[in-house]
């Protein structure tokens, strides 16, 4: 009998059938119930004498494998692996896996509905009408706008095409480039970095976290951007330079922000800039079908390393 360690809280939350591959299979499980992430006390504790873990954010570097001494395979809930030390898995013979494209949808549908957020001012206008206020509150049209896409994976890809249905123009920055079929299936171009941040009136982000992409857009990036043009992360956090950012819509070298990944406390946004920003609570992946999709791709990966199939 395999014992499986499950960190995330919304496993199985919008439906039983990734848990029902563990458990028709005499698999023990530990899920968290806790109702917050794992610190890495925690996942110290619970690692051990685990044969697998199917994994969401929590910490899983090397302290916390030195109590892994059973463990066989990392299955991660999604696609980020900026919480492992994949190197140290790698020479513990531990394999890791994760599910891309799983969530690639709901992640887009989220990023291109914060470009009308901003566009339109709606959470602005929300707060406001609920407050009383009956005056008019004046955004911008969609149609005919610059969108530039950081990272044209499976993400950024399905991002492009919604944006083309709405007659956006749209233009991409990869660290690495892509190939030129990939960007004529698309009708899209690419751009430097530079470029991107220069000519666009949206700039979404959708690369993963490492050495390349970590601080990539600071106060120097920010400074390139147009006046009246937004920004939209929902990829890690540290991309992003948080305190460059809101110095940056301080000075309305931007004009907003949207995020769906941040390591400040909303508290601490000024409230001359709290109508600039839009946040959501790390929502991007959870709707109930990625939430499925993710729950069985997490639970085939671990059946496969744990039964060699």
């Amino acid at each position: 009998m395999f014992e499986i360690l499950i960190t995330p809280r919304s496993y199985a939350s919008t439906s039983t059938k990734p848990l029902d591959f563990l458990l028709e299979r005499g698999y023990e499980l530990e899920k968290n119930d806790t109702g917050k992430k794992f610190s890495k006390e925690d996942m110290k504790r619970k690692i051990k004498g685990k044969d697998g873990v199917i994994l969401g954010t929590d910490p899983l570097d090397s302290e916390v494998l030195d109590e892994a001494s059973d463990l066989k395979v990392i299955s991660k809930y999604g696609v980020g692996l900026d919480n492992v030390d994949v190197d140290r898995a790698e020479k513990m013979g531990v394999e890791v896996r994760n599910t891309p494209g799983a969530n690639s949808e709901s992640v887009a549908e989220l990023a291109f509905g914060f470009v009308f957020s901003l566009a339109r001012r709606i959470p602005e206008a929300d707060r406001k009408t609920k407050n009383g206020f009956e005056g008019k509150i004046v955004g911008n049209t969609v149609s005919d706008k610059k969108l530039g896409i950081i990272g044209l994976g499976s993400i950024g890809s399905l991002l492009a095409q919604k944006a083309e249905g709405f007659g956006m123009d749209v233009y991409y920055y990869d660290v690495e480039r892509l190939n030129i079929g990939k960007e004529e299936e698309l009708n899209i171009g690419y751009r430097s970095l530079e470029e991107i941040l220069e000519i666009s009136d949206f700039v979404s982000i959708h690369a993963p976290l490492n050495d390349a992409t970590e601080n990539m857009i600071a106060g120097e990036e920010f400074k390139r951007m147009k006046n009246n043009s937004y920004l939209i992360n929902t990829s890690r956090e540290r991309i992003i330079n948080e305190k460059d950012l809101f110095q940056a819509l301080e000075d309305d070298e931007i004009a907003g922000a949207a995020l769906d990944e941040f390591e400040f406390s909303p508290e601490d946004i000024p409230a001359s800039i709290e109508d600039k920003i839009v946040l959501s609570p790390h929502m991007g992946a959870h709707t109930e079908e990625a939430i499925e999709s993710m729950g069985v791709q997490a639970a085939e990966n671990l059946i496969s390393v744990l039964e060699k199939k």
